[in-house]
């Protein structure tokens, strides 16, 4: 299968890149960052414009894929203000998907974030007296 990878050069990322490859698929990193090299695409997800642009193949490395794996995001709270954290999730995911609708392709695998169910405390919760 030919495979996009967005969020490639990330934590998640390499591994699900390298894995992807190892299995024999041919795999383009969709990534802000990362070291150049011919299976990378330089694309800022939360331009909707430039997102169409890869998965609509301006060359020959984008043409016809046949899957997305949706792993670009910020990794984790607190690396930047909450609302821009947001922002940047919600309107780079739904510019995938949107993205992904429109060039018709029907396999997406969306990981979503390791913090998703937050920051760990080492809190007691409080109790009501009984």
């Amino acid at each position: 299968m030919k495979i996009a990878v967005t969020g490639g050069s990330g934590k998640l990322g390499r591994h699900v890149v390298r894995r992807l490859t190892e299995e024999g698929h041919q795999v383009m990193n969709l990534d802000r960052t990362g070291e150049r090299s011919p299976g990378l695409a330089i694309v800022d997800l939360r331009n909707y414009g430039q997102v169409l642009d890869v998965l609509f193949s301006l060359d020959s490395r984008h043409s016809g894929f046949d899957a997305v794996v949706h792993l670009g995001a910020v990794p984790a709270p607190g690396l930047m203000p909450d609302a821009a954290t947001f922002e940047n999730n919600m309107l780079s995911t739904y510019n995938v998907f949107q993205a992904c609708r429109r060039a018709g392709i029907k396999k997406v695998v969306y990981a979503s974030s390791e913090t998703v169910l937050g920051l760990p405390f080492d809190v007691d919760p409080p109790y009501i007296p009984v």
